[in-house]
């Protein structure tokens, strides 16, 4: 039997993002759910998954919204004048790990408070940079695991850290069923947004896959406001996500199973 795991990302973006992931939940096939904790949205979508203990929790990362601690205690982390975060958080040299990694611990406390627990897992990119330093230690600080999938994205494939290569998940690089929708054109979301069809057309080969291999879908079920669309005020949607289809998008030998419990030699 084949075995999937649906995730439902930016979980907590705002209120009415919320609405259309909590649909997907109570009504849908969502079964893993990866939550900002810096967004507007977050404590009500943290209330929401409470109640839901069955799901899998996952921190998502981005930073796109305003910290958690008063902004004078993180400065380094802000666009000048401002109350939120830099959209370079992840790749500068310039930020403060003290005041990243605390702010970290602000997020992780808020969790905490509301839903019981940290995060299950989370992603994290193997990029030398100052945020995923921090990261990776507060990962390590809260037992929240990372690098446990096979995983494609646009620089290639990546594959899990050695103890958890056995329990052989694959995650697939960004599929065609939304790189298709990556526009300004509201328009061209209604006509050519299709999850259903990447289903039926498997362009990842997920039926190809052995059985014993569970294969990990994202997708980003909410419904769309003024600040989802224009992300947050900062960049249209088309500039924070365009990309050529298919290019730099890896994906790993699907007839070799064994060598998606191994890492990338370098």
């Amino acid at each position: 039997m084949k075995k999937m795991i649906v995730r439902a990302d930016d979980v907590g973006y705002t209120h009415v993002f919320n609405l259309g992931t909590f649909e997907s939940i109570d009504n849908g096939i969502v079964t893993s759910a990866d939550v900002m904790l810096e967004s507007p949205g977050t404590v009500e979508a943290l209330e929401f998954l409470k109640e839901r203990p069955w799901l899998s929790i996952g921190w998502h990362s981005h930073f796109w919204f305003s910290p958690v601690l008063p902004a004078e205690q993180v400065p380094s982390l802000l666009m000048p004048g401002t109350n939120r975060f830099r959209p370079d958080i992840g790749t500068t040299d310039e930020i403060d790990a003290r005041e990243l990694e605390a702010e970290c611990h602000a997020q992780m406390k808020r969790c905490l408070q509301i839903l019981g627990k940290a995060p299950d897992t989370t992603d994290l990119t193997s990029a030398k940079t100052v945020f995923n330093a921090v990261k990776q230690k507060i990962c390590d600080d809260y037992g929240i695991v990372y690098n446990f999938a096979t995983k494609g994205d646009r620089s290639g494939i990546h594959y899990p850290d050695e103890k958890w290569k056995d329990r052989k998940i694959y995650i697939p690089a960004p599929t065609y069923a939304y790189e298709k929708v990556f526009t300004d054109s509201l328009a061209v979301q209604y006509e050519e947004y299709d999850p259903i069809r990447y289903y039926l057309e498997d362009p990842d080969k997920m039926l190809e896959l052995p059985d014993d291999v569970i294969f990990e879908q994202s997708w980003h079920p909410g419904y769309v406001d003024y600040t989802v669309y224009k992300q947050g005020g900062q960049r249209p949607q088309g500039q924070v996500f365009h990309h050529r289809p298919g290019g730099g998008c890896g994906r790993p030998d699907l007839r070799h199973p064994e060598k998606l419990g191994q890492r990338a030699q370098h």
